[in-house]
């Protein structure tokens, strides 16, 4: 029964689909037709020349013969120039088709189709508003959660440029964007790469023929074709889409639940029932298996759709979700890959046409750098309901704002009743204004939530310095300076319950131990804001095993007597939210478990750890997995005569009295090349260190050894069985490195047991 049915619904898509082409050929047919009668012309005016081509802001001379007596010339966009049976005709700045109509003293009259090709004549004006249209296109982007293009592509029709061309400069715009997003989220795990690029193949074949689509209109109906079809597709998916964010938004608002979960759907279930031998995949997004012969016409849709409109992924994230039953930030992380797929073939496509306006994507790409920064950080300010409210809002005006100018291109096609020019003036600038209002709505909600959200936040941070005066007598000083206050009192430990977090957890309850410290247990949740705003629900439902993990942590740490607390952060840089918290709170050091590569492979690649070193404002504790418990046994600092040397050192000698007076090895490196003079101050470095920790009663030693810094440091460290290295972020050559120097990234990675990396 199950094949039957399967065997019927192939047989209705096929059906679709040959439907689907048999309508685009009719439609072609029928604009053929319509042209070759548009150019069969009788009368006794003839104009030379007959069918002209130009580009923008050209001049031509134009002639009339058969006229009887004085001739008056009219215009619909250019301009005339002279009177008489010659003029000169000048092409408006904008693309498109524009009608000349020449009647003579007799009353005849002959209209003149002149085709205006070329890109738009860009002025100051049109620059400064793209700018604009970015910036705020952008803003509203990123507070969405969706890529902004069916607001930009309306943007730049409402400027006089032809669908094709706003739609080829909007995609050409997105895929690099979408490559860098893809690489990121992909760091986090959280791209499904394999489904991405299988969806991605297919969704490159809807784009081509798609593009192909576009092309045949663009060529046999011209500029007024290409946008009739781009705006009708426009209205019916935001018609579609905006009906359904608007009806989610008012049902989660008048529920009152504001955090309620959504489960796998029922479809999702059902499609991944099916067993189809032969196109059954793995796809680790979706832990279960998946006929090939589901992905590929969904692929193929988002790509016909991306072609259209340059907004694949109202098909491609949804039917991820809802019909794959992906999660939400999975789905919405492995659609970056397919736009950067059908993307980069799409630009190629339609840049070899010639229908790619690089001016205009650089320009928009400016503008919405910066506007979707801010629209990203405002939605950390509002409830869901709200993120959703605003994208409705805005879909149902640029809706409507398209929708005014369906009947002017049906008129200039031929197919309704010719309508005045003042009518066609005024129905552009309404729909040009309703466009603006959109944008502005959306821009002016953003920029609301972004002041009273940070207005809010200013109101806690002097809470909380106020709550921590209260609690102490003195401001804390930095954990790098020698003082009364232990080097580890106030530790934040980066936790993400895998086994690599485990080791850097047990060594901080068991130092916070030693002197009833306090301990902070944070995890950050990637969020991302493109498309998340879709499926709120489902990241809500990501959140628990979060919690729950969070919770486990603080019942370890108390039940070993230390007095924890758990922080949960959202954001689409870990490391980030990592460093800003351990400013913000005051923190004295970071714990990290390490992992990732080490060598080379690591520094392509990049590392969470050599970042939150970079920019974190105190020192960080890196704890290999399995690396022994911080005891006192002995401690190696490594020295150079650098700044960042006799920082380590003073914090060195700070942890040794932690530690209830552990003996210390101070460790200098010189190479076999190096001369006398630099052997001499490396000599003279280990015993000006040595005598500062004697002078205060500690047990210290002083070693120089041959070889590369950092195997020589880490060796130094096995033979003594240490189970503690302190260096500082960068040596003698320290400004070579951004984040963290060479020898200090390489102790870390050879290193057994744990490593203190000290900030300068």
């Amino acid at each position: 029964m199950r094949y039957r049915f399967l065997t019927l619904e192939n047989f209705i898509i096929i059906a679709l689909f040959i439907g689907l082409q048999m309508g685009i050929w009719a439609v072609y047919a029928d604009s053929q037709l319509a042209a070759e009668k548009a150019t069969t012309t009788f009368t006794s005016l003839v104009f030379d020349p007959a069918q002209p081509k130009i580009d923008t802001g050209e001049k031509i001379p134009i002639t009339l013969t058969g006229a009887n007596g004085e001739i008056t010339w009219q215009v619909l966009k250019g301009k005339i120039e002279g009177r008489g049976h010659q003029v000169y005709y000048l092409a408006p700045p904008a693309p498109g088709q524009d009608t000349v109509t020449a009647t003579d003293a007799a009353g005849n009259t002959a209209n003149l189709t002149i085709e205006v090709t070329g890109f738009l004549d860009l002025k100051i004006s049109h620059v400064l508003f793209l700018l604009l249209v970015g910036f705020v296109g952008g803003l509203v982007s990123g507070f969405i959660g969706s890529g902004g293009a069916f607001v930009l592509t309306p943007a730049m029709m409402s400027m006089g440029v032809p669908g094709i061309v706003a739609v080829a400069s909007n995609i050409c715009h997105k895929f690099p964007k979408a490559l860098v997003g893809a690489i990121k989220r992909a760091k986090y795990g959280q791209v499904d790469v394999k489904l991405g690029i299988v969806m991605g193949i297919s969704a490159e074949i809807g784009m081509l023929v798609g593009a192909h689509v576009q092309e045949v209109i663009k060529a046999s109906m011209g500029d007024a074709g290409s946008n009739l079809y781009v705006s009708v597709v426009f209205v019916a998916v935001l018609a579609i889409v905006g009906s359904y964010v608007l009806r989610d938004a008012l049902k989660i608002y008048r529920s009152g639940n504001m955090n309620e979960q959504e489960e796998v759907s029922k479809l999702a279930r059902w499609v991944q029932s099916i067993h189809i031998p032969g196109t059954m995949m793995y796809f680790k997004s979706l832990n279960a298996r998946v006929s090939v012969l589901i992905t590929i016409p969904l692929g193929f849709a988002t790509g016909m759709l991306a072609a259209t409109i340059a907004v694949g992924g109202f098909i491609g994230v949804p039917s991820m979700i809802y019909i794959l039953g992906a999660p939400s930030l999975m789905a919405s992380a492995s659609e970056l890959v397919i736009a950067f797929v059908m993307g980069l073939g799409g630009s190629i496509k339609y840049a070899w046409s010639g229908y790619v306006d690089i001016r205009l994507a650089m320009i928009i790409l400016a503008g919405s750098l910066f506007g979707i920064q801010l629209g990203a950080i405002g939605t950390t300010y509002v409830k869901p309901y709200m993120v959703k409210l605003v994208m409705g809002i805005i879909m149902v005006l640029v809706l409507l704002s398209r929708g005014l100018m369906i009947p002017i291109y049906l008129s200039t096609l031929g197919y309704i009743k010719e309508i005045d020019a003042n009518l066609v003036n005024m129905t552009s600038s309404t729909s040009l204004v309703m466009l603006i209002g959109a944008l502005l709505t959306g821009a002016i909600i953003v920029l609301y939530a972004l002041w009273s959200g940070r207005q809010a936040h200013l109101v806690e941070e002097q809470a909380a310095e106020v709550a921590a005066m209260k609690m102490s007598f003195s401001l804390p000083e930095p954990a790098i300076s020698a003082s009364s206050r232990g080097i580890f009192e106030r530790m934040l430990v980066a936790s993400d319950a895998s086994e690599f977090s485990a080791g850097a957890l047990r060594q901080a309850i068991n130092l916070a131990q030693q002197e009833a410290n306090r301990l902070y247990v944070m995890s950050v949740l990637v969020s991302n804001p493109e498309y998340e705003s879709l499926a709120p629900q489902l990241l809500q439902q990501e959140k628990q095993p979060v919690l729950a993990h969070l919770e486990n942590v603080k019942i370890q740490a108390q039940q070993a007597g230390v007095n924890c607390e758990a922080l949960l952060r959202y954001g689409t840089s870990p490391y980030e939210e990592l460093v800003d918290e351990a400013e913000k709170s005051r923190m004295d050091v970071i714990v990290m478990g390490r992992r990732g590569k080490s060598g080379m492979m690591r520094t392509m690649m990049g590392s969470a750890t050599a970042k939150v070193i970079g920019f974190s404002p105190v020192s960080v504790l890196v704890v290999p997995r399995a690396a022994p418990t911080i005891s006192g046994q002995q401690i190696v600092v490594g020295v150079d005569g650098s700044l960042c040397s006799e920082r380590a050192a003073v914090v060195a000698k700070q942890v040794a009295k932690f530690l209830n007076n552990a003996p210390v090895t101070v460790v200098s490196v010189v190479h076999t090349q190096h001369d006398t003079t630099r052997r001499e101050e490396a000599n003279q470095a280990v015993q000006q260190t040595v005598a500062t920790f004697q002078a205060e009663g500690l047990k210290a030693e002083g070693v120089i050894v041959e070889g590369r810094a950092a195997e020589a440091l880490v060796g130094e460290a096995t033979r003594r069985n240490a189970d503690l290295i302190v260096v500082g972020t960068h040596g003698r050559t320290g400004l070579e490195r951004v984040l963290v120097g060479s020898v200090s990234e390489r102790v870390i990675g050879l290193a057994s047991c744990s490593v203190l990396v000290v900030k300068a």
